[in-house]
């Protein structure tokens, strides 16, 4: 992936993460963005705080976009 790519925000309308990813998620609803997950399941995809089982949906946040996290620091 692109270093360009890694450090933009991708619409959810563009494409979703892949299934278990922790990614930077940005919302309509809220200015502060957070670290989260998206999960697959059948009854389709979403994305949730951390670890937490409820979804962002539970909590009334609406997720519009996310970007992968960077790589962990290393000296």
């Amino acid at each position: 992936m692109k270093t360009e790519e890694k450090m933009r925000w991708i619409p959810v309308t563009e494409r979703l993460p892949k299934d278990e990813d922790y990614v930077l998620v940005s919302f309509e609803n809220s200015t502060l963005p957070d670290i989260g997950r998206y999960e697959e399941n059948e009854e389709g995809g979403a994305f949730y705080p951390g670890d937490d089982e409820c979804s962002y949906i539970h909590y009334g946040l609406f997720v519009n976009a996310w970007m992968p996290l960077p790589e962990p620091y290393k000296e």
